[in-house]
C-alpha cells in the first residue's frame, strides 16, 4: 500500500512550513504557539467543576446578594423592614381620625406604607421607611495550589493536569459552601431591630442526650413525618413575616433526603411515579412546603477535628466562618436544614462582596522541575436580612 503524503512531508521544514502531523493539540489556531490552548482549558475545567460542586453559589441572585467592589474592602445594604403598616391603616390620624394624613406624630413615627382614606384637598405627606443598614468586608485572598512534577507528566500515560484542575476547584468550593452555610445559619439566629425588621425564622427540634442527626429524625415514616412537620412550621413563619412563596429554597444533608423516601404520601405520588419507566430509582427531588429542595453535604455539623471550626484561629474577622456544632453537651445545636429566600425588597439573607472571582493560573517552574497550578478567589460574606433566612435547628437537652 502506499501512502500520499502531502508535499514536503517527510522532510525537513523550511520557511514556514509544518510537517504532516507535527501540529499540536493545544497549539492556537495552528501557530507556533503549541501550548496557546493550555490556560483556556485549565482554567475552563476548574470553573466548570466549581459551578458543579458549589450549590450556594448563586450566578443568578436568586437568594444570594452580590456586590463587585471596584476598590476598597466593604460594601454595603439598605436593610428596609416591612412595607406595609397594615396595623394602622385605618388609623393614619391617630389624633383627628381617618383621612388627614397631616398628623405630625403620624408621619414622625417610622414605619412602613400606610393606607388611609383621603378627604379632597387635604395634603398627603407620606412616612418614615423602617430603615437600616449592614456591612459586609472582604476577606483576604484564598488560595488552592498544587505543584505536579515534571517526571509525573512525562511518565503518566493518562491524563494528570485535569483531575487536579478539579480538585483545585472542588477544594474553593466546599470552602465557599461551609462559609455561606455558617452566614446562613447565623442570619436565622439572629434577633431583628426593633420597630425596623424582624428577626431570622427558626424552628427547635429538642431531645434529650441527642448525639446526632438520627436522633433527631429517625429513618422511619416518623421520623420523615417529624421532618416534614418542622418544614411547614418554618414555612409558617416566612408566611407570617409576609415573604413571597415563590424561590423558596431549602438546603438539606444526603441523610435528610434518605430519609424522606419514607414520606409516602408525597414523594411516592409526586416523584416516583410507577407508570414512568426509571423513575422509582431517580431520587428526584422537588417541592416540600413550598421550599425548592437542594441536597448539600456543607451544612454546619461535627468538625470538632479542626481547631475551632477552622476558621477562627486563623483571623478574628473569620470566626464567624466557624462551623463546628458538635451536639456533644446540654443545650449544644446543629442546623439539620437551612432556607433562604429572596427578600421582597431585593435585600436576601445573606449578602456576599467580590473582590475578585475564580481566578487561575498554570505555568511551568523550571527551578523546580515542577508545573504549578492555581486557583484562587477573593470574597466576603456576611448577613442581611435575617428574615430572609431559616433553619431547622437540632437541640440537645441533657
Amino acid at each position: 500500500m502506499t501512502l500520499n503524503l502531502p508535499s514536503g512531508a517527510g522532510n525537513a521544514p523550511t520557511g514556514s512550513e509544518v510537517p504532516f502531523g507535527a501540529t499540536r493539540t493545544l497549539s492556537k489556531e495552528f501557530n507556533a504557539d503549541t501550548r496557546g490552548l493550555a490556560l483556556e482549558v485549565f482554567s475552563g475545567t476548574v470553573l466548570e467543576q466549581f459551578y458543579d460542586q458549589s450549590v450556594f453559589y448563586d450566578r443568578q441572585n436568586q437568594f444570594i446578594s452580590t456586590k463587585v467592589l471596584n476598590g476598597g474592602h466593604i460594601a454595603k445594604w439598605p436593610i428596609i423592614g416591612d412595607d406595609l403598616d397594615l396595623f394602622n391603616s385605618l388609623n393614619a390620624d391617630v389624633s383627628g381620625g381617618v383621612g388627614d394624613f397631616q398628623n405630625a406624630a403620624d408621619v414622625g413615627a417610622e414605619g412602613g406604607i400606610t393606607a388611609g382614606y383621603h378627604t379632597p384637598g387635604d395634603f398627603i405627606t407620606g412616612r418614615k421607611i423602617k430603615l437600616s443598614e449592614k456591612t459586609v468586608r472582604c476577606d483576604d485572598v484564598l488560595v488552592a495550589p498544587i505543584d505536579v512534577p515534571f517526571a509525573d507528566l512525562d511518565l503518566s500515560h493518562f491524563d494528570v493536569l485535569t483531575p487536579f484542575a478539579a480538585k483545585l476547584a472542588r477544594s474553593l468550593a466546599q470552602d465557599l459552601d461551609r462559609k455561606i452555610a455558617t452566614q446562613i445559619a447565623r442570619a436565622a439566629d439572629e434577633s431583628g431591630v426593633t420597630g425596623v425588621y424582624p428577626g431570622g425564622q427558626k424552628v427547635t427540634r429538642e431531645v434529650s442526650g441527642g448525639a446526632g442527626i438520627g436522633s433527631f429524625f429517625a429513618d422511619t415514616t416518623a421520623g420523615a413525618d417529624a421532618f416534614r412537620d418542622d418544614v411547614a412550621a418554618l414555612a409558617q413563619q416566612f408566611d407570617e413575616d409576609n415573604i413571597p412563596e415563590e424561590g423558596r429554597f431549602l438546603f438539606i444533608p444526603p441523610y435528610i433526603r434518605r430519609i424522606l423516601r419514607n414520606e409516602k404520601d408525597i414523594f411516592d405520588r409526586d416523584f416516583n411515579n410507577a407508570s414512568v419507566v426509571g423513575s422509582m430509582n431517580e431520587r428526584a427531588i422537588g417541592l416540600l412546603e413550598g421550599f425548592q429542595l437542594i441536597v448539600t453535604k456543607n451544612i454546619p455539623g461535627n468538625w470538632a477535628t479542626t481547631t475551632n471550626g477552622r476558621y477562627g484561629f486563623i483571623d478574628s474577622n473569620l470566626a464567624k466562618y466557624d462551623f463546628d456544632h458538635p451536639l456533644g453537651s446540654t443545650n449544644d445545636t446543629r442546623p439539620a436544614a437551612l432556607a433562604l429566600t429572596n427578600a421582597a425588597s431585593g435585600v436576601a439573607g445573606v449578602g456576599m462582596v467580590q473582590a475578585a472571582g475564580i481566578r487561575t493560573v498554570i505555568e511551568d517552574d523550571e527551578r523546580r522541575e515542577v508545573k504549578f497550578m492555581k486557583a484562587r478567589m477573593h470574597v466576603g460574606l456576611d448577613t442581611l436580612a435575617p428574615w430572609c433566612a431559616g433553619m431547622i435547628e437540632m437541640k440537645r437537652t441533657a
